[in-house]
């Protein structure tokens, strides 16, 4: 299928007809991840009334990151269809138009690319005490803490870190107060 084929489907969905499906049907064959595509063929589908429908839409839903959007799409009538068409339209239109990151040069020789990462990263053991001490405390700040960290903390051995994590946590959630409490004593049980 050529594109200009494509785009005139795209804008008129109701040319679709028995002599589009095979286009169609050979375009998701070669690109299966490509989404406009399969929403064509099943409104292709749709609109002739073909008993594969059923088998296409279970395969096109898979591909689909929207499914409200292809259900409106195969659902509505010629009138919304346009306006539908016309977003997934300048959606595709969009999706050529990001631009990408030069690739960075490769480095001439080894020394040279030393020198790249040395400038560019410090390695950890030359940060002051001060700073791996703030990062950690940021590490632990309340809402990064969750049960599954402290539970982790506890088959660790990080006994005073689970048990800051549960508390932590009562405090984040108070309803759960008691069964953090109870978490708390068992991992006291475990120091002693």
């Amino acid at each position: 299928m050529q594109t200009s084929e494509f785009h005139k489907f795209l804008q008129n969905p109701r040319l679709l007809n028995e002599a589009s499906l095979p286009l169609f049907k050979e375009l998701v064959q070669q690109y299966p991840a490509f989404q406009l595509g399969w929403m064509l063929l099943l409104k292709n589908l749709k609109l002739v009334e073909s008993p594969e429908f059923d088998f296409y839409l279970a395969k096109g839903a898979f591909y689909t990151t929207d499914r409200r959007k292809l259900y409106h799409f195969l659902m509505t009538e010629d009138a919304l269809e346009e306006k539908e068409m016309d977003s997934l339209a300048n959606e595709y239109a969009s999706a050529g138009s990001y631009q990408l990151e030069p690739e960075p040069q490769p480095a001439e020789s080894l020394s040279d690319l030393v020198k790249t990462l040395r400038r560019k990263a410090p390695a950890e053991a030359d940060k002051p005490a001060e700073n791996k001490a703030e990062e950690q405390e940021r590490t632990d700040a309340p809402e990064f803490v969750t049960e599954t960290l402290a539970k982790i903390y506890m088959r660790q051995g990080m006994y005073k870190q689970a048990i800051l994590a549960y508390e932590k946590l009562s405090l984040k959630y108070p309803e759960k107060n008691t069964y953090f409490a109870g978490q708390i004593e068992e991992v006291k049980k475990l120091i002693h």
